[in-house]
C-alpha cells in the first residue's frame, strides 16, 4: 500500500456529512502518532516474529572503521534510533542497563554485580542535541567506559524509530493495524466536545 492509498482509506474511513476535511500533512501527524503506538505495544514482538523483525529491526556489527556510524572515544551514535534490544562487546553479550545503573556499577564492589570482560554492560543516553549514544563497559570498580581501540568490535540489534517516511517499508497487513488506529485516533478528534465547542464558535 502505498502512502496515497493511505490517505484515500483514511477519507474513506471517516467520511461521513459535515465532517472537517484532512489535508496530507496532517494525516501525516496522525500516522505518525499511530505508527509509534503501534511499536509501543508491539515491540516484543521482533524476537518471535520475522515480519515485524524486519520492518523495524537494524543490526549492526561495528568497530571504529564503521561507516555511517559516529564512534568517538568511547562512546556509539546510533541512528534512527528507538529501542534497544542486543548489545555484544568483543563477542561478549552486554547486559543492557539505565545510565544511572550503570554509574552505580563502575562504583560498586559487590562481587556478585561485578563488570568486567565477561560481564559487560551498555547504557543508552539520549542527548541535549538529541543524538542516541550507546556506552559500554566492561571493567571496574571505580573504572570510566570503555575507550575503544582499533581492535574492539561490537554489535547492537536495535529497532528503528520508523515515521510515515518509511511508510512502504511497513508489510501491508501491519499498515491496516496502523490505520485502524490512525481512524481511531481521528475520529476520537472530530467527536470531543471540544471540537464540537469549537466548531459552535465558529459558526456564531
Amino acid at each position: 500500500m502505498t502512502l496515497n492509498d493511505a490517505y484515500d482509506y483514511i477519507d474513506l474511513m471517516i467520511d461521513k456529512a459535515n465532517q472537517p476535511y484532512f489535508i496530507n500533512t496532517e494525516k501525516d501527524i496522525f500516522l505518525n502518532l499511530s505508527i509509534t503506538e503501534f511499536l509501543n505495544k508491539r515491540y516484543a514482538l521482533m524476537r518471535v516474529n520475522q515480519d515485524y523483525s524486519e520492518m523495524i529491526g537494524n543490526r549492526a556489527s561495528l568497530n571504529q572503521g564503521t561507516s555511517g556510524y559516529t564512534v568517538i572515544g568511547n562512546y556509539v551514535e546510533l541512528i534512527d534510533y528507538y529501542h534497544i534490544t542486543t548489545a555484544i562487546l568483543n563477542g561478549v553479550e552486554c547486559r543492557i542497563v539505565s545510565d544511572d545503573e550503570m554509574s552505580e556499577l563502575r562504583l560498586s564492589n559487590n562481587p556478585y554485580k561485578s563488570v568486567n570482560a565477561n560481564n559487560p554492560i551498555c547504557a543508552v543516553t539520549k542527548q541535549p542535541t538529541g543524538d542516541v549514544r550507546l556506552y559500554f563497559q566492561n571493567s571496574g570498580p571505580n573504572s570510566s567506559t570503555i575507550d575503544f581501540t582499533a581492535s574492539d568490535t561490537f554489535g547492537v540489534r536495535y529497532l528503528r524509530h520508523l515515521t510515515v517516511s518509511q511508510w512502504t517499508e511497513i508489510p501491508e497487513h501491519y499498515q491496516h493495524d496502523i490505520l485502524n488506529v490512525v481512524v481511531r485516533k481521528l475520529t476520537a478528534n472530530i467527536e470531543s466536545t471540544n471540537y464540537t465547542v469549537q466548531a459552535n464558535e465558529e459558526q456564531q
